[in-house]
């Protein structure tokens, strides 16, 4: 009898260390055909995110006008200033027409890739104080949304990185600049990038 409670123990050990790895290879198998899809949940915490990033560039654009309502709401005629800012087109994919997911989301995280070299321009433009403060969490904010979108590009070989000498070589030319221009051209970084991320957050809470 005493043997029998003995064997019957050590089956019951065996079936329960072997029962839960079974499951973990079952669960593993879902998780590699479903990493892409975006659960409600997970859509709408990077919505939150998303939206906490457009106030904050908001409050930004406050501060550089000094709560001039007609510069606030100017998206400044300076005519681009050549600087090919990231924009949302037709084929990207986000539009309430021709909408496709994957495109979308390949578009949105290479141009947020694209803005990191201009928020480092205006985070440097903040020399201190709250200014200085919201730019910094603005631009590490906008990296963590980065590498968040990763994890739902499906194939994430799409993404465009920019290219380290053109990064330099755009900041050069963009501190060459008069004071007059430094500071309309960070209105117009700032306008652009609410309005990406404007689209950003449409095309989030559609997926």
């Amino acid at each position: 009898m005493k043997f029998f409670s003995i064997a019957s123990l050590g089956l019951l050990l065996v079936v329960a260390t072997a029962f839960p790895a079974s499951e973990l290879q079952r669960e593993d198998g879902e998780n590699s055909v479903t990493r892409n899809k975006p659960t409600r949940a997970s859509s709408g915490k990077t919505a939150g995110q998303i939206s906490y990033l457009i106030k904050e560039v908001f409050e930004m654009r406050k501060e550089l006008c000094k709560n001039d309502e007609t510069c606030i709401k100017s998206h400044v005629a300076v005519s681009e200033n050549n600087l090919n800012l990231p924009k949302m087109t037709e084929k990207d994919g986000c539009f309430q027409t021709g909408y496709n997911r994957d495109n979308c989301l390949v578009r949105i995280t290479s141009g947020l890739l694209e803005f990191q070299v201009y928020l480092r321009y205006i985070r440097n433009k903040f020399q201190e104080g709250n200014n200085r403060d919201r730019a910094e969490h603005v631009q590490f904010s906008s990296k963590a949304l980065i590498e968040i979108l990763k994890q739902e590009v499906k194939d994430p070989n799409k993404i465009v990185f920019p290219s380290p000498t053109a990064n330099i070589n755009l900041l050069a030319k963009l501190e060459s600049q008069n004071d007059w221009q430094k500071v309309m051209t960070m209105q117009l970084i700032l306008s652009n990038f609410e309005d990406f991320l404007q689209f950003t957050l449409r095309a989030v809470r559609k997926a």
